[in-house]
């Protein structure tokens, strides 16, 4: 029996498609659970499988899902509100990599992007692409590192989904291979209890192309998803964690829900929800929160 989380994006579905959606599926268990919320509506359905491999249902579920602008989160039972968050920044809670914006006001935009494309797609090792790219970008003064911080831009519902976890007791943590800088500011903006991040040698005012160590890759990601759960005396199982790319792989692995938002193709194989047509509030419905719920809207 497959059971999923139907969730309308942006210019999503209304409730009256659900049961055409269920129909076109070929469900013959009905509606199991359903909840109403202001905008948009999430319902959970129990349908028996399509096909006999599990990657090729979820994939053919979420194409009809797609049909119908919603988007799909695989329940592993019904949805538990998590006590922890821990979220990639780049691409995720924010729309832009910074290191490419930065990259672009300097004249070295194609060459930063092809490095940043292949690491997040798994091609090239994540540290090693990283101190690449910040070698490329000695020279820069952190005056324009603290300029392009006005420019960062949250993604679709990021200050929602870290305000409502947090007002419902839950840690929320942003961990990322991008640099503290720009961490920081979007944990301001968002609310996030903690950073971890990676940081630039700064010498007499200029980026010197140097990191300061340990460099934070997937496995460090990981290592902090456990750390929280042992720190709040949680298991793995009651986190949520999200990302984009193969540098996130670890910890999706790792938790009780893992979500991908606008997921690179070697993520969406791995997560429950995908979020390629909502906000990321579309992650707190997977939880069980409803409408008159979520904050910082």
């Amino acid at each position: 029996m497959t059971k999923f989380l139907a969730i309308p994006g942006e210019k999503g579905a209304s409730a009256t498609c659900f049961a055409d959606f269920v129909n076109h599926a070929g469900a013959s268990a009905g509606l199991a659970h359903g909840a109403m919320v202001a905008s948009s509506s999430a319902h959970v359905f129990d349908m028996p499988p399509i096909v006999s491999a599990p990657v090729g249902e979820r994939a053919r579920l979420r194409a009809m899902a797609a049909r119908q602008g919603m988007d799909i989160c695989f329940l592993r039972g019904n949805p538990v509100k998590r006590k922890l968050l821990v979220a990639d920044m780049e691409a995720t809670i924010i729309l832009d990599e910074m290191l490419d914006l930065l990259a672009e006001d300097r004249g070295q935009g194609a060459e930063v992007a092809a490095i940043t494309a292949r690491a997040m797609a798994g091609e090239l090792d994540f540290a090693q692409s990283l101190a690449e790219r910040t070698r490329l970008l000695a020279g820069t003064p952190l005056a324009q590192l603290e300029g392009l911080c006005q420019r960062i831009r949250l993604a679709p519902g990021a200050r929602a989904l870290v305000q409502t976890m947090r007002a419902a007791g839950a840690r929320t943590v942003l961990v990322t291979g991008g640099y503290g800088i720009f961490a920081q500011e979007v944990a301001w903006l968002c609310g996030f209890d903690h950073v971890v991040a990676n940081n630039p040698v700064i010498e007499a005012g200029v980026m010197t192309g140097a990191l300061t160590l340990p460099i934070c890759t997937a496995e460090t990601k990981r290592e902090v998803l456990l750390a929280e759960c042992a720190a709040l005396g949680i298991g793995p199982e009651m986190a949520c964690c999200i990302g984009d790319g193969a540098n996130d792989m670890l910890m999706l692995r790792a938790c009780g829900l893992p979500v991908s938002y606008r997921g690179k193709p070697v993520v969406q194989d791995i997560v429950d929800l995908d979020i390629a047509r909502g906000d990321l509030t579309a992650a707190l419905f997977a939880q069980g929160f409803a409408a008159d719920e979520i904050e910082g809207r």
